[in-house]
């Protein structure tokens, strides 16, 4: 009876390490997609992809670090862009937010090299 809980536990861990392959791919493909979406301007669906990614896949925790990069590229890209048509106070606020992120953004390279 041991030999079969044993067999049992053994087959479980080898479904669930599949699983997490087949998690961190499905992540990554979300996380590409959202890569091609920012690199032609379209700030919302990569946005949308990377929120998505986290709700989908809370466990594919290396590409949600790199999702998390991401999204705060798509930020401050999303401001500099803004910022062409923006004049005033907007081009301000706009200025702001792209340097906040510029700073997020090496912190957040600094963690992650230590």
């Amino acid at each position: 009876m041991n030999k079969h809980i044993l067999s049992l536990l053994a087959l479980l861990l080898m479904l669930c390490a599949c699983g997490g392959d087949d998690t961190n791919q499905k992540a990554s493909q979300m996380l590409s997609d959202a890569r091609f979406a920012l690199k032609y301007g379209h700030y919302a669906e990569a946005r949308d992809s990377i929120l998505s990614l986290r709700q989908k896949y809370p466990t594919a925790i290396e590409v949600r670090k790199q999702a998390i990069l991401l999204l705060d590229s798509i930020e401050m890209t999303a401001a500099a862009d803004s910022m062409k048509n923006a004049q005033g106070e907007e081009w301000e606020r706009l200025h702001i937010k792209q340097q906040f992120f510029e700073r997020k953004l090496l912190e957040d390279k600094k963690k992650d090299a230590e």
